[in-house]
């Protein structure tokens, strides 16, 4: 949430297809990321597609975080000082 609100707070960030595991008992719930950007990949077209088809636009994936400004974010949220 803070990054919606505060989207400087991201410091690393790039533009992925995104899926959530939902049918396997191992990893239900994971996010999967393409990161290496291989959906696009004509071998790689049956396992994507899917997600292509519902989502077909990429997701920014925010990596890392300015940790102490989103402390400081945080903690005026919640009224306490640091």
């Amino acid at each position: 949430m803070g990054i919606a609100v505060n989207p400087s707070l991201c410091t690393s960030s790039s533009e992925h297809f995104v899926e959530i595991a939902t049918s396997s008992d191992l990893t239900r719930g994971a996010t999967v990321v393409d990161r290496l950007n291989v959906a696009g990949d004509s071998r790689n077209s049956e396992v994507w597609a899917e997600t292509i088809a519902a989502q077909p636009r990429k997701i920014h994936v925010c990596w890392t975080l300015n940790i102490p400004a989103w402390k400081r974010a945080l903690f005026a949220a919640l009224g306490a000082a640091i």
